[in-house]
C-alpha cells in the first residue's frame, strides 16, 4: 500500500512538472509571437526563455504551428467563457436588449486588446495554412447563429439569411473593427466603437412578419450607408 503510495505521489509530481514545463512554453511562445510575429518565432529562443533544453519542446509540441494553435486556443476559451457569462446565454433572443448586444462587445474588445497581436496574425496571415483548418472560434460562433437562427422569421425576406453565415460574418466585422480600433483609438472613443457595433448587431435580422414591414428595415439600411 505504501509502494504505491509512493508511486502515486510520484506521478504527480511528474505530472505537475510536466504542466508546469508546458504553462512556461505557452507563455514564452505567446511573448515571442506577439513580438516577433508567427514567422519570426524560433522554437531554440522560446526554449531558452521556457528555461528548458530544445529538445523538450518537442515532448509538448510538434512544431510551433502547434504551439501557436494551443496558445489561440487557451486566449479563444477565456473569451468563450467571457461571452457566454455576458449573454447569459439561454437560446432566446427576444429577451436581449440593447445593453446584453454592448457587453458581448465590451467583452470582445477587451479579448482583442489584450490579445492584439495574436489576432493580427490569425486575420493577416494565411490562416488556412496557418490554422490547419481548425475552427478557433466554431463555439462563439454557433452561439451566435443559434441566436439568429431563432430570430430569422421563415417565408419572408429575412428568411434568406443563413444563420450560420450571418454569423461568421457578425464575427469577421467585429473583430476585424477592433483590431482597427486599437491601431486608431485616437480617432474613434471606445464606447462610440462598442454602441456602433452593438447597433449593427441589434438591427439585423430583425422580424419581419408581413411585406408591410419590409420598408422601415431596408430604411434602417439605407441610413446607414
Amino acid at each position: 500500500m505504501k509502494q504505491n503510495d509512493s508511486q502515486q505521489a510520484q506521478k504527480t509530481i511528474k505530472d505537475q512538472l510536466k504542466s508546469e514545463t508546458r504553462r512556461r512554453l505557452i507563455e514564452a511562445g505567446a511573448s515571442a509571437f506577439a513580438k516577433l510575429g508567427y514567422h519570426g518565432m524560433k522554437i531554440a529562443s522560446v526554449s531558452k526563455d521556457a528555461g528548458i533544453a530544445n529538445g523538450t519542446f518537442y515532448l509538448h509540441f510538434e512544431d510551433k504551428q502547434a504551439l501557436f494553435l494551443e496558445i489561440l486556443r487557451t486566449a479563444v476559451a477565456k473569451l468563450a467563457t467571457g461571452f457566454f457569462i455576458s449573454q447569459n446565454y439561454s437560446g432566446s433572443y427576444s429577451d436581449r436588449s440593447a445593453d446584453s448586444e454592448s457587453e458581448e462587445i465590451a467583452t470582445m474588445l477587451n479579448f482583442a486588446e489584450q490579445h492584439k497581436d495574436l489576432m493580427r496574425i490569425v486575420l493577416t496571415t494565411d490562416s488556412s495554412e496557418l490554422l490547419k483548418g481548425v475552427d478557433i472560434f466554431s463555439p462563439i460562433v454557433d452561439a451566435r447563429a443559434q441566436q439568429l437562427a431563432l430570430h430569422i422569421p421563415q417565408g419572408s425576406e429575412g428568411a434568406r439569411i443563413n444563420p450560420l453565415v450571418a454569423a461568421r460574418a457578425d464575427m469577421t466585422m467585429v473583430m476585424t473593427v477592433m483590431l482597427w480600433w486599437l491601431d486608431n483609438s485616437d480617432k474613434v472613443a471606445r464606447q462610440d466603437v462598442i454602441e456602433t457595433l452593438a447597433s449593427l448587431r441589434q438591427s439585423w435580422p430583425s422580424p419581419l412578419e408581413n411585406k408591410d414591414n419590409r420598408e422601415p428595415i431596408l430604411d434602417q439600411w439605407r441610413s446607414k450607408l
